[in-house]
């Protein structure tokens, strides 16, 4: 009996990775009211969008001598628009508000870990009547293992970078000139 109430606790363990992942108190279904906003950025001036509320994305066209950004109409499925709703509640992203997630602040030990080009992050959604934001930055990636809130902002992020590339209006949009460093 013992072999297995351990083996029952070490598989427990090791489901979670001690990563403590939050849980979502959005309702299982989708309300009426959901629209959500995900930007991403290096240059602040150019900043990447994806909004369902104003149907608009925005790609950053890495041309500082010319045209900065292009626009296009997003449009969003309703079937699209309830995926990214369960993926909202799957990554909890309604308990991620508290701080910014980067490495210095999702640091234990004190050692930052830098990234460059330094891309920013920031989700901004409605459900409920609630508006909920989440902001953060590439560093984050580096703490996935050992914190849950990294592991589930980057989960959700990787997900709309997906979501964001494979639009239709992304690919109606102009290449990108350059690039960072």
């Amino acid at each position: 009996m013992k072999k297995i109430a351990i083996l029952t606790l070490m598989l427990g363990l090791l489901a979670g990775c001690g990563t403590g992942r939050a849980a979502s108190a959005l309702p299982e279904e989708m309300p009426a009211d959901f629209e959500i906003r995900y930007e991403n950025w290096i240059d602040a001036d150019a900043i990447n969008i994806y909004d369902t509320g104003e149907k608009l994305l925005q790609k950053d066209l890495v041309d500082p001598d010319g045209q900065r950004i292009a626009q296009a109409e997003l449009i969003v499925s309703d079937e699209t628009k309830q995926d990214i709703y369960a993926k909202v509640r799957a990554c909890a992203l309604d308990q991620l508000g508290d701080g910014k997630l980067t490495s210095e602040n999702l640091t234990i030990d004190g050692t930052q870990v830098g990234v460059s080009p330094l891309r920013e992050y920031e989700i901004t959604f409605t459900a409920n009547g609630t508006t909920y934001t989440v902001t953060g930055d590439s560093t984050a990636q580096s703490y996935i293992r050992q914190n849950g809130r990294a592991a589930q902002f980057w989960e959700f992020m990787q997900y709309m970078e997906e979501l964001y590339h494979n639009s239709p209006g992304y690919q109606s949009l102009p290449e990108a000139v350059g690039g960072y460093d």
